[in-house]
């Protein structure tokens, strides 16, 4: 039996999610899971394919772990198996090759491979599969999928239509995860504003953090992205209500201009957007937004283009994450003709990282004196330095005593070093 298991991930919190569930598989298949750079006997690649950039670092990914590993097995699964089976004959490093909508073929291989015909050991739960894994935060997978139909996205191809999980099943995970020890649940999936809409619940997300809320007693929860549209005002209600919902939400943007929005087949205009960030901001005081940018999407003028710094310049959103616009198969737009010039998107994306420096080093300013709840999630080189995650989604670094990873405390934050907040575990709450 083929007795050590490690699993490598490429991508979004979706597929951090996922491989959780991966770890879970192998574990009742009696295999030991250790950390990315041990020793192991099966490594497995969960890719990701939103980009070509992202497939190429998937293949670059299986190509290394086999050069460090020459007598492991290999084994490919993922957004990028899924979406891209033909690619598997230029990648003879790979022994095997799952896509993402089988995962009992995937529970399959693991057992042949450890030489059993049915499960022998136990499932972990996701907290701890995730620790397996190396995090202090827990990933609770809530939705799958994606209805929408972006011109530049491949990911419905890889995921297929949304699917919610049900609500029982989420809030017994949420319970058992907290009864473990996790202090911060973050809810992930691939369209996690459309929970529930599957089903016809048209304010499921609200619905499900609700019966979240009153299920559990200590723990935390966070939202990742959540799209304009599904950005409602029952939801900043509960946002507002301070209690145990992180005052944070992700908006994606991808353009301010609507010309360039039409094309993306984005259903919303720059002035629904502008509206529903100004809303958020003033419903939820203290809330942090970030959002997404595409630059240099086919057909993007200088005009369109200004138009998104201008809206950024304008609105509350405090951190971008900038990304240039690649032609990815399988996507509509991927058969449209490319006319922005590599040059000008990468002028126009370093604007939109200057812009996010700008941003994200004013709202951390605002920090200075103030008490924020961070994860501890990683130990610094000195005894008593940790780093983490704060509630409204900045890093910190902090000195505190009797301090573990995975604890969650307050952090007087004394200085502002980069895009990293520095400070100390206190007793007494300041402001926050």
């Amino acid at each position: 039996m083929r007795g050590r298991l490690a699993v490598v991930t490429v991508g979004c919190k979706a597929n951090f999610a996922d491989s959780a569930g991966i770890v879970a598989r192998a574990a009742r298949a009696g295999f030991h899971v250790v950390p990315q750079g041990e020793p192991a006997d099966v490594l497995v690649v969960n890719s990701c394919t939103v980009t070509h950039k992202a497939d190429r670092d998937s293949r670059a990914l299986a190509r290394r772990l086999r050069r460090e590993n020459p007598g492991a097995v290999l084994v490919m699964t993922g957004c990028y198996a899924e979406v891209s089976p033909a690619a598997r004959g230029s990648l003879p490093e790979v022994d095997h090759w799952i896509g993402i909508g089988d995962p009992e073929a995937l529970s399959g291989i693991l057992r042949s491979i450890a030489g059993v015909q049915a499960p022998v050991g136990e499932e972990p739960t996701e907290h701890a599969a995730g620790k397996l894994l190396g995090r202090t935060r827990t990933f609770l997978k809530v939705q799958d999928g994606c209805d929408a139909h972006c011109a530049y996205c491949v990911v419905p191809a890889a995921r297929g239509r949304s699917q919610s999980v049900p609500l029982k099943d989420i809030v017994e995970r949420a319970v058992r995860a907290e009864s473990e020890g996790a202090r911060e649940l973050v809810l992930t999936g691939i369209h996690v504003g459309r929970y529930g809409h599957d089903r016809g619940e048209r304010e499921g997300l609200a619905g499900l953090l609700r019966a979240l809320l009153s299920a559990t007693t200590a723990c935390r929860f966070r939202l990742g992205s959540v799209e304009p549209e599904e950005a409602t005002s029952t939801l900043a209600g509960l946002l507002a209500e301070g209690g145990r919902i992180c005052p944070h939400l992700h908006v994606p943007l991808q353009s301010g201009s609507d010309r360039v929005l039409r094309r993306m087949r984005r259903p919303y205009t720059a002035g629904r957007y502008r509206e529903r960030l100004h809303m958020l901001s003033s419903a939820v005081p203290g809330l942090r937004l970030g959002a997404d940018v595409i630059a240099g999407f086919p057909g993007e003028t200088d005009v369109d283009f200004g138009e998104t710094v201008e809206l950024l310049r304008g609105s509350p959103l405090s951190y971008l994450h900038a990304f240039s616009y690649s032609s990815r198969a399988g996507t509509e737009s991927a058969g449209w003709a490319d006319d922005v010039p590599p040059s000008e998107k990468k002028r126009r994306t370093a604007r939109l990282r200057e812009i996010d420096s700008t941003m994200r080093k004013k709202y951390l300013e605002t920090q200075l004196g103030r008490t924020v709840r961070v994860i501890a999630e990683t130990r610094g080189t000195a005894p008593g330095e940790f780093r983490g995650t704060s509630e409204n989604y900045a890093e910190v670094s902090f000195r505190g005593e009797a301090v573990r990873t995975g604890d969650l405390v307050p952090v007087s934050v004394e200085s502002v070093h980069g895009f990293t907040l520095f400070g100390k575990v206190v007793t007494e709450l300041g402001p926050r």
